[in-house]
């Protein structure tokens, strides 16, 4: 079972490097997808600029990445940290000693903090 979870979890890091390559080599030649959201309403989503962002990101341009996208590119990463730390409790079969659990109060945080941005960035 244990041998299992590494498996899973080798295929899921070789998944991402993958992404993060083909991102990082292909971006910026027209291969981006548009946002179905902003395509139908004229509006951004919250997500909006979160590919452009990561893009940017990956070649170091931290500035141009959160002009993108400010919200997500504090929120990504955030994200990707307790993603790791609870894919390392499982490959491990017992969560690790620090997690990051929001809660219902954070959670709530972040989907107000989403929300708020979202209406915002479409009135200016």
């Amino acid at each position: 079972m244990h041998k299992d979870r590494a498996l899973w979890a080798s295929l899921a890091v070789l998944a991402l490097a993958g992404a993060a390559y083909a991102l990082r080599e292909t971006a910026g030649k027209g291969w981006m997808p548009g946002c179905v959201f902003r395509k139908l309403t004229g509006l951004d989503c919250p997500g909006c600029g979160m590919t452009r962002g990561t893009y940017a990101l990956l070649h170091g341009r931290v500035a141009e990445a959160f002009s993108f996208n400010p919200v997500g590119m504090i929120l990504l990463p955030l994200a990707m940290v307790a993603l790791g730390i609870e894919v390392m409790g499982w490959v491990r079969g017992k969560p690790m000693p620090f997690r990051i659990k929001p809660g219902r109060w954070g959670a709530t945080v972040v989907a107000v903090v989403v929300i708020v941005f979202w209406i915002v960035r479409n009135l200016v």
